[in-house]
């Protein structure tokens, strides 16, 4: 079984010293010596508003060679038993779940809620709910399901066999190319025009709860985190919980 374990990056970084990962530079920066998303079948011009998203397509286009892919990033990866995640371990995880996803991260507020308030507007989901119930009816109760949850699978990190993420690519790029011309990004600030890297993380969740997947969800190795960041973020999970937690008690999770 051919693992390759893709490494998103945009900048120079250090890669980790293990068989099967491959750096995958994005966008239009100097040439890094690694490969590139701007050769074949590419939309990397896009990236400063797809982020990741540029190298999921040129994977999903280009990489017609491997039997499983995984999708970390320069400075998160899957945890796995010895530390970043082995591609021996991906192929046990994967003989008992059909996907492997970054660790539930929880929110304050539904997901829906969090989008509007710190990523984009309300109107980016709507218009996307718009667009699944035209493109696949059958989503909609995942959808709605998942915007109305305390939290994410985040990162657009995952790991399966190349033929399921295929296909989730070919769901994930139709929904998004369809919103696309109607985005007027002049009314987005340099962080909300990162719009579709965003609304793939949320997109991502529903599909899988869509498709009724076997998920595997794996710490992330936060590698430019401090010891002090990481406590921070250990401090704000657990006081999202119990926010959520006591929105839902008093009916306040509503969209």
């Amino acid at each position: 079984m051919k693992v390759t374990n893709y490494i998103i990056t945009h900048k120079a970084f250090t890669p980790p010293k293990l068989p099967d990962y491959t750096p995958l530079q994005v966008g239009n920066g100097p040439d890094l010596g690694w490969l590139r998303d701007n050769t074949g079948d590419e939309i990397s011009a896009k990236n400063p508003n797809w982020c990741e998203l540029t190298g999921l397509y040129w994977i999903w286009k280009n990489d017609h060679e491997s039997d499983v892919v995984s999708i970390s990033h320069y400075r998160r990866y899957f945890q796995g038993r010895e530390g970043i995640l082995r591609s021996a371990e991906i192929e046990q995880l994967l003989g008992d779940h059909d996907i492997l996803l970054a660790e539930f991260e929880p929110y304050k507020e539904t997901v829906y809620q969090q989008y509007a308030n710190e990523s984009g507007f309300a109107k980016d989901l709507d218009n996307v709910r718009a667009i699944i119930e035209k493109q696949d009816p059958d989503a909609l109760t995942a959808f709605d399901s998942v915007m109305n949850q305390g939290g994410l699978c985040q990162y657009n990190m995952m790991v399966c066999r190349k033929d399921r993420y295929d296909a989730y690519c070919r769901w994930l790029f139709q929904i998004l190319e369809e919103l696309e011309p109607s985005v007027d990004l002049a009314d987005y600030n340099d962080y909300q025009k990162r719009i579709y890297g965003f609304l793939a993380e949320r997109l991502l969740n529903v599909w899988v709860r869509a498709r009724d997947l076997r998920v595997k969800t794996l710490p992330v190795l936060q590698t430019e985190m401090t010891a002090a960041q990481k406590r921070r973020l250990q401090l704000r999970r657990l006081r999202n919980r119990a926010e959520f937690g006591l929105k839902k008690l008093t009916g306040g999770n509503a969209t």
